[in-house]
């Protein structure tokens, strides 16, 4: 694969707030990578620098091997946004308002707006005043995809819409888009919902990546270990290796990182029963590395 999206050094602050303090990130080809964090850790924050909305106080965003700019629109012409909350012409007609951004994108395909249009059950005719917001969610896919983007931008978009619909995207859409080669940066806090299609995991805390790596390789080095043993023997553990202990009693569940034999004997020397070792969910490596 190959490289789609590079950020160097990125920093942007509002007035004593710190939000991104020298955040660096790469993106390859086809990909699907989960940014997460905590409310309030930045995301949105990248994303808005991402398209352009404000700009960064320092560092450099390269899309497709050329620095952008600010000022620059023309490198927005192939990426597709899509929000939590979108913004839409309320008096335009859905045909009207997909018409109008086909005029800003090269890749708009009418066949992709109306199968999209019908896959997810929207009229041409309605106004958009009048949709629901789980429906000008569903608008907001239809636009995005239409326009067949080379890099899709996703945050926070699923939790307004219904099941089936979330369920599609999900399952099938990401999958048939990045199959085409389209790169996809999904921002949540919603861990559960990008376990099963992430190839990247990106986690941001205190205006920083404290992990950025490939999803896979991952789970061959983070672990989940329940031992049991004594309850102060077991809370001396705690340190080099140990993201997170949760101790009950004499048991304690361990979320480990980096996972390496060393660790192993030095939790079987603590446990009066064999080791339970097991890939813990992505909720749980997450839980661990901001907790």
């Amino acid at each position: 694969m190959s490289e789609i999206l590079k950020v160097d050094s990125l920093s942007k602050s509002f007035g004593r707030k710190r939000v991104l303090k020298g955040l660096d990130l790469a993106l390859e080809k086809g990909e699907v990578c989960a940014l997460l964090g905590r409310n309030g850790e930045g995301k949105t924050t990248l994303i808005r620098i991402l398209m352009g909305v404000i700009p960064a106080d320092g560092g450099r965003v390269v899309y497709q091997g050329k620095p952008v700019s600010y000022a620059d629109a023309a490198y927005k012409r192939t990426i597709g946004y899509i929000a939590e909350d979108n913004i839409f012409y309320d008096r335009m007609r859905v045909k009207e308002l997909m018409g109008f951004n086909a005029s800003f994108y090269p890749g708009w395909s009418r066949q992709k707006a109306d199968d999209y249009l019908n896959r997810f059950s929207l009229s041409k005719n309605d106004r958009v005043r009048n949709l629901s917001r789980g429906m000008k969610l569903k608008l907001g896919l239809a636009v995005a995809l239409a326009a067949a983007p080379e890099l899709l931008i996703l945050d926070d978009p699923t939790s307004g819409l219904d099941v089936p619909t979330r369920h599609d995207f999900l399952r099938n859409i990401i999958q048939e888009i990045t199959d085409a080669g389209t790169t996809v940066l999904f921002a949540t806090y919603l861990v559960h919902e990008v376990e099963k299609i992430l190839d990247h995991l990106a986690i941001l805390r205190g205006g920083r990546l404290i992990l950025d790596n490939d999803y896979e390789k991952l789970k061959a080095r983070v672990m989940k270990i329940v031992l049991n043993g004594e309850p102060a023997a077991l809370k001396a553990l705690a340190g080099e290796g140990i993201l997170s202990m949760d101790i009950q009693g004499g048991a304690a569940a361990v979320i480990a990182y980096p996972w390496t034999e060393e660790l192993r004997r030095k939790l079987e020397a603590a446990s009066r029963t064999p080791l339970e070792v097991s890939v813990p969910s992505l909720e749980e490596i997450f839980v661990g590395f901001v907790s």
